[in-house]
């Protein structure tokens, strides 16, 4: 959970300034009042509220994601329309257009590029970052599918020469779903190398307790 503080002379003008601050609607957040001073003996001063409205960070990244996007597409001049939802953890933004094979781009590039910028824009904070995904006539499922089939190709190689596979450079999310896809099988072991845009992925046969138990 997260919260911010905001005054304002009336409940509801601190609750909006709140609200536009974190990009969230009303029902999505719980609001506390913490001050509220009035005019002395209704002659003097200004009557002031202090508010404080606490909210889950999720939701708060994934409406700001949303916007951010909408607008982002508006500029690029694509007739768009953003739906974001929760998934798995992660902020996925799907995109409705008839310029589904634009946004996509060559191998993925126009719309890896745009989730980039999405993810840098909105996770400033580091210690709230949220992860976010751009999606397009279910591009990225079908993305995963192949990743998933790819990786489980290699592993199968691994397995069969002994000997190590390195897969080309993959960005952050498709190096976590080669991960996933093989964080069950006990006979090989994954991991990264490289750095920045060129890491890559390691697949390895799994060394044996018995084995291990040798060197030693």
């Amino acid at each position: 959970m997260a919260f911010i503080e905001e005054e304002g002379r009336t409940l509801e003008e601190a609750v909006s300034k709140g609200l536009q601050r974190i990009g969230l609607p009303r029902d999505e957040v719980k609001v506390e009042v913490l001050e509220h001073s009035r005019k002395f003996f209704g002659l003097l001063g200004t009557p002031r509220i202090k508010v404080r409205l606490t909210y889950e960070t999720r939701s708060a990244k994934l409406h700001t994601a949303t916007d951010l996007l909408q607008k982002m597409l508006a500029h690029m001049g694509l007739h768009a329309r953003v739906e974001g939802s929760e998934r798995h953890g992660e902020a996925y933004l799907n995109i409705q257009s008839d310029d589904s094979g634009l946004l996509i781009g060559r191998r993925g590039q126009t719309i890896d590029a745009l989730q980039y910028l999405v993810n840098r824009m909105v996770n400033r904070d580091a210690d709230a970052a949220v992860r976010i995904v751009l999606d397009t006539e279910h591009y990225q499922e079908r993305r995963e599918e192949r990743l998933t089939r790819l990786a489980q190709r290699l592993a199968a190689q691994v397995k069969t020469t002994g000997r190590a596979a390195v897969m080309a450079p993959l960005n952050a999310r498709d190096r976590r779903i080669i991960h996933l896809a093989l964080q069950a099988d006990r006979e090989v072991s994954t991991s990264s190398k490289g750095e920045g845009a060129l890491r890559k992925v390691l697949i390895a046969p799994r060394r044996s307790e018995r084995s291990q138990s040798r060197e030693v």
